[in-house]
């Protein structure tokens, strides 16, 4: 009679390799205490999803992002997400609304603390810390650039508003360091928005500690800026 194998038995275990599709779930926040993990205040667990979500999107691409792939990704139900943010596009709407809001405030407080008060190293004050608010968030950063293709009119006119409160405050220091733009309201526009334009794509491709110097970069599209301002 032939017995059965049971080589399989000691064989050790396999495990399945990662792919670049896949990645890890990933647990919220909570250490465990006496067995029980305890819960984090409703603003806390939504700033922890928020970054989550944009570090997400920043791997696999917006288009694949959805409440149930962020869901499985984060190791909870759906249900337990959909508390906090109800649909995807509410989700994305408010990552890119804070990091907008916390760009403005951000270059406010640096163009205060200038000395000399004068436009021109306001606006070198802007540039710099736009770019090293960007690169700090740089997943915010990467969803805010294209966020605006991805709006819709409901969504999009808050993030249109403070978006545009961003390039009035350059275009403000560009009219006070060359009045002769003042009565060219159209160029004033268009240097503010080329300005901003440039930083924030540098902000996707730039690395802090890279080659290229971020604090470098923006003095010198700042002098930029500047320069054609004077030109025009």
């Amino acid at each position: 009679m032939r017995s059965i194998s049971t080589d399989y038995m000691e064989q050790p275990e396999k495990v399945r390799p990662e792919t670049e599709t896949e990645a890890a779930p990933v647990r919220l926040s909570g250490e465990l205490r006496n067995g029980y993990r305890p819960r984090p205040s409703t603003i806390e667990r939504s700033r922890e999803i928020r970054e989550i979500a944009a570090h997400y999107i920043a791997e696999h691409g917006l288009w694949r992002f959805s409440m149930l792939s962020l869901a499985k990704h984060l190791n909870c139900l759906l249900p337990t997400l959909c508390y906090y943010y109800k649909k995807r596009e509410e989700l994305i709407t408010d990552i890119v609304l804070r990091h907008v809001e916390t760009l403005r405030t951000r270059t406010s407080l640096a163009m205060d603390e200038v000395e000399d008060d004068s436009p021109g190293s306001e606006l070198h004050a802007f540039a710099r810390e736009y770019l090293l608010v960007g690169l700090a968030e740089q997943d915010f950063h990467r969803l805010m650039v294209g966020y605006a293709d991805l709006a819709g009119p409901a969504d999009g006119k808050p993030f249109i508003m403070r978006r545009e409160s961003l390039r009035e405050m350059v275009e403000l220091r560009l009219t006070a360091h060359a009045p002769s733009l003042a009565g060219k309201p159209e160029t004033a526009r268009a240097l503010s928005r080329a300005m901003l334009d440039t930083l924030s794509g540098a902000a996707t491709w730039l690395e802090p500690y890279g080659a290229v110097k971020p604090v470098a970069y923006a003095a010198m599209v700042a002098d930029w800026v500047l320069g054609q301002a004077t030109n025009s």
